[in-house]
């Protein structure tokens, strides 16, 4: 375990990640909304010069790849891989393409972080099977 890693599965507005910084601590961010990873990189340009800040843009999912994203452009805490999540209360929604990967393959690259936390619309399970107890 990293003592000094944080994930923040589904970032967002960043809003997380900057109490992580704020911290001490590094982070990896992962949204799939390209616009939200775009956000979050203007939002602490120095964390990520500085590699304490590290942002993936790609959904966490079944296998690494790619897959049908669902935007709620006027509620992005709805952006999901479920069209009816990303849609509900009748708001506007439509679907991109993202890049999809495991979470394990994640762990892999940067290690198992002291603290997890996944927000991603239903589907948080898909990061919480890839953790190996033994860690």
């Amino acid at each position: 375990m990293h003592p000094d890693l944080v994930y923040d599965v589904g970032m967002n507005n960043g809003d997380d990640t900057a109490y992580y910084l704020a911290r001490g601590y590094r982070v990896v961010a992962v949204e799939a909304d390209p616009t939200l990873a775009e956000e979050g990189a203007a939002r602490f340009p120095d964390a990520v010069a500085s590699g304490r800040l590290t942002i993936l843009n790609c959904a966490v999912g079944e296998s690494d790849g790619k897959a049908q994203f669902w935007i709620c452009p006027t509620h992005k805490v709805w952006n999901s891989f479920s069209k009816e999540v990303a849609g509900r209360e009748g708001l506007p929604h439509h679907a991109i393409d993202v890049s999809v990967r495991r979470f394990a393959g994640i762990m892999a690259q940067f290690g198992v972080p002291r603290y997890l936390k996944a927000d991603i619309e239903g589907h948080d399970h898909m990061c919480l099977r890839d953790i190996d107890p033994a860690d």
